[in-house]
């Protein structure tokens, strides 16, 4: 992952998770959006490994204004996965239009993808790949097929949601007793322990 420019938050886990957290401060009544444009979405899809390096420098080339309603698309993902989320973490029911919604995103997005030939040592493999003819698209459809492998192989009761009453950053629970209760222990976990030492 590229150190510079790196603006994102990391403690999710999975990239689809990384999206949702790129709204920074989401309880506040201000947030910080890290996705305001499409350099940004470029950006996010370099460093969360869902585009290769040299893709990324040649989206960057196209980054102007004209694309500023992927950016947007992809920020009406992330919203509709937090809400999903949201709705995991409070044990209602998913709802059903925004499911059908990402589910229309994800048909999309494996629809731009072609079949390549890539020459190895001795013999040609096969792989997908995105059609170039919409280039520009491709890190919104990176972002989509993560939220897809997030919502159909992910453990579901191992998505989590920060227990700070001020962080909303959701990740996934790796840990053996599933007990992490922090995005960060040096930040949000700190920060509510001394909370409660104050108050107790």
């Amino acid at each position: 992952m590229p150190a510079t420019e790196n603006s994102f938050e990391w403690s999710g886990g999975h990239p689809a998770l990384d999206l949702v957290n790129t709204l920074d401060e989401r309880p506040s009544d201000a947030p910080i959006e890290n996705l305001a444009d499409y350099g940004d979405l470029v950006r996010f899809a370099e460093q969360a490994g869902l585009i290769d390096i040299a893709r990324a420098r040649h989206l960057r080339r196209l980054s102007a204004p004209r694309y500023a309603r992927i950016a947007g698309r992809a920020r009406e993902l992330r919203e509709q996965l937090h809400e999903v989320l949201a709705a995991l973490n409070r044990k209602d029911a998913l709802p059903q239009d925004t499911l059908k919604t990402i589910a229309a995103a994800i048909r999309r997005a494996h629809a731009a993808r072609v079949l390549v030939s890539t020459a190895g040592a001795r013999i040609a493999r096969h792989d997908w790949d995105w059609s170039s003819s919409r280039a520009a698209e491709v890190p919104l459809h990176a972002c989509v097929i993560a939220v897809e492998d997030l919502l159909v192989s992910a453990d579901r009761r191992r998505i989590r949601k920060c227990a700070a009453a001020d962080c909303a950053v959701y990740f996934i629970d790796t840990s053996k007793g599933r007990r992490r209760h922090w995005c960060s222990m040096g930040n949000c976990g700190n920060r509510e322990k001394q909370r409660r030492w104050r108050t107790g």
